[in-house]
């Protein structure tokens, strides 16, 4: 994917967007396709047809490009789970986020950067703290819902809103992990949809009993 050429001067707020978001959309190929050890930024450069300098001028290495890689997919599906909770109900507003988050997860090119960042994380203590620090921000709005649920209490209050998080985001984990390993019907039998309301349904049994 090439840069569209531009005249002389400083690029415009939307250029340095574009150009932005090719260097970011490129990078993600090459970790994924050769890991970060063998992704160099010349190679990325040259697929995306910028300069090694551009790409220096706004990341200082490897790492702060993979950052900067998570960090808009992080933005991209907390605005998205952002503009699907609304609704006066907040356990509607839970799992229209939840439905989000879900399908965020079990889109083939999301598991499979999921699967080249657990498997370099394995062998990088950086990586493996920033993974902590991205997990809090995926998890930030829909525990902001589990609160808002429980507080006009449809979800048991019993638990804090980081426990019932993690129970809804285990109970919805199952396809992108087995995705992951090209496993056979990583949906039990189901659609996706159908997937998903049945796990909701089983978190309910669980998250509003007394």
């Amino acid at each position: 994917m090439a840069i569209t050429k531009r005249t002389a001067g400083r690029p415009t707020r939307e250029q340095a967007q574009h150009i932005d978001d090719i260097i970011l959309s490129g990078a993600r190929e090459a970790f994924c396709s050769q890991g970060i050890e063998g992704t160099s930024m010349e190679e990325i450069a040259l697929s995306v047809g910028v300069s090694k300098h551009t790409i220096y001028r706004r990341y200082a290495g490897k790492m702060a490009l993979l950052e900067a890689v998570v960090t808009r997919d992080l933005d991209r599906l907390n605005q998205a789970m952002l503009d699907d909770a609304t609704g006066n109900n907040p356990l509607e507003r839970l799992k229209n986020s939840a439905r989000r988050f879900f399908f965020f997860c079990v889109e083939p090119d999301s598991v499979r950067f999921m699967a080249f960042l657990t498997s370099e994380a394995i062998f990088s203590e950086e990586l493996r703290q920033r993974f902590a620090t991205w997990d809090r921000v995926l998890s930030g709005p829909i525990i902001a819902c589990v609160e808002a649920s429980q507080e006009a209490g449809l979800l048991r209050a019993d638990e804090t809103p980081i426990a019932l998080f993690s129970l809804l985001a285990d109970i919805l984990d199952g396809p992108s992990r087995r995705m992951q390993f090209d496993l056979p019907d990583p949906f039990a039998g189901l659609t996706p949809d159908q997937f998903f309301e049945h796990r909701w349904s089983v978190f309910l049994k669980v998250a509003t009993s007394a």
